[in-house]
């Protein structure tokens, strides 16, 4: 969405290929993969509190051992950083970049669209591609920013207390630590109901997988035209806005 709309919009199509996004999502699971599968299969995230993982494992009460999952200070750093802290940041500032972008661009389509009202007073029509387009464009930006509101508020509380419990001596009460972490599974739960209420492309792309390619939910798009993203008709003539 950022590079949609902040980047070069008029070749989006064109950069965008699907090889492109098969990459952009490989990353998406190979980065995931190395801050937390491959460290704490090496155990690296126990270095430094062995002893202390060994006295929590057994319970004296019920002569019982328990799985315990507990990381150190440098681990429990990194990992919230890379997983949260710094993909939180990149967020904000791409979707305060989408905003004043598209703010940007709706003013200076309604300014040449001003400039080009004829001297009888009737006005010309709006450019109906460029309007549809940056209707779209706004709306999905507008639907992703809920959908990371979200994902903010169910996974904070976790990657607050996952950095906070080591440098208090892990003394978070074990029962708020599984609340914590459902909220943030309770997160993923919400995401397809999020994407499905409040847009209908995301809705109408479910309804043609869930329904295998059936045709009754495709409908041409004027999306699909090539025409620029950002361009309005003047006297007859097409200004493209960059």
């Amino acid at each position: 969405r950022y590079y949609a709309i902040c980047c070069q919009p008029l070749v989006y199509r064109n950069k965008m290929t699907p090889l492109r996004i098969a990459v952009m999502l490989g990353g998406c699971w190979v980065i995931p993969t190395f801050i937390s599968f491959l460290p704490i299969m090496q155990g690296w995230n126990s270095i430094g509190i062995i002893d202390l993982i060994q006295q929590r494992q057994f319970n004296k009460a019920s002569n019982s051992t328990y799985c315990i999952f507990m990381v150190n200070k440098p681990y429990a750093i990194t990992c919230s950083v890379v997983a949260f802290y710094i993909p939180f940041l990149l967020m904000v500032l791409a979707y305060y970049r989408i905003y004043v972008t598209a703010r940007e661009h709706a003013r200076q389509i309604q300014v040449l669209q001003r400039a080009g009202a004829p001297t009888d007073g009737r006005q010309h029509p709006p450019d109906q591609h460029s309007t549809h387009r940056m209707k779209t464009e706004t709306k999905a930006a507008k639907t992703l920013c809920i959908i990371m509101g979200c994902f903010c508020l169910c996974w904070a509380p976790f990657f607050v207390t996952n950095i906070v419990d080591p440098f208090i001596n892990y003394t978070v009460p074990g029962k708020l630590w599984t609340a914590f972490l459902w909220l943030g599974y309770i997160n993923s739960g919400l995401n397809p109901f999020l994407y499905a209420f409040l847009n209908k492309s995301f809705r109408r792309a479910f309804l043609i997988i869930l329904c295998c390619g059936d045709e009754r939910y495709r409908r041409p798009s004027i999306l699909g035209q090539t025409v620029p993203c950002s361009t309005t008709t003047i006297n007859g003539s097409t200004h493209v806005l960059r």
